[in-house]
């Protein structure tokens, strides 16, 4: 019995528990083009009007937000660059990190990208850099490999038709679109 003890706790400390850094959502993402219909009616002053659009959307899979999962050390901040498959390289993104949970504090964006957003990610190999610090200085760094496939299209086949009270929205109708493409399960 004492000797097995001995060998059990040979095993443990001579084992390593090295955690692998990356993001929550996984090393392998798929986008997705998604295609729909949809009329919106609008109460005017005049009666009713009616909008049509047809929606369009790329959505990114497992999702277009993760965390970034690391190793428990005593760090308050991760920052991720990605350089890209095509060699572009995005923005720094920052945020606090919980260094005994091994975890951002936030998820990143992977994907959206906007006048005020831009994404981590490309489609293709990216080769992700994560610098993890304390106080402003690093006390971490590696990489990891996160990698965008093309998943397809996808049209929705059911047609979207919405009311609204608000005249404006027969003038926008394509702000429904992201309420359609959920409704209908992304076109699934």
């Amino acid at each position: 019995m004492k000797n097995l003890k001995i060998l059990m706790l040979g095993l443990f400390l001579g084992s390593s528990h090295v955690i692998a850094a990356g993001l929550s959502g996984g090393e392998q993402f798929s986008t997705m083009q998604l295609s729909g219909h949809l009329t919106v009616q609008c109460n005017t002053p005049q009666g009713t009007s009616s909008a049509y659009t047809n929606c369009n959307s790329e959505i990114l899979n497992p999702g277009e937000y993760s965390y970034f999962s690391g190793p428990q050390t005593n760090a308050d901040a991760v920052s991720l660059q990605a350089t890209r498959e095509d060699g572009s390289v995005s923005k720094i993104k920052s945020e606090k990190y919980d260094g005994v949970l091994g975890k951002s504090k936030k998820s990143f964006n992977l994907w959206i990208s906007t006048l005020f957003q831009h994404p981590l990610l490309g489609m293709g190999k990216n080769n992700v850099k994560y610098i993890l610090s304390k106080d402003g200085k690093s006390v971490e760094e590696g990489t990891f490999i996160v990698t965008v496939i093309d998943g397809g299209r996808s049209v929705c086949q059911r047609s979207g038709f919405y009311f609204s009270s608000v005249a404006n929205d027969c003038n926008m109708p394509s702000t429904y679109c992201s309420r359609y493409f959920n409704e209908n399960n992304y076109c699934q």
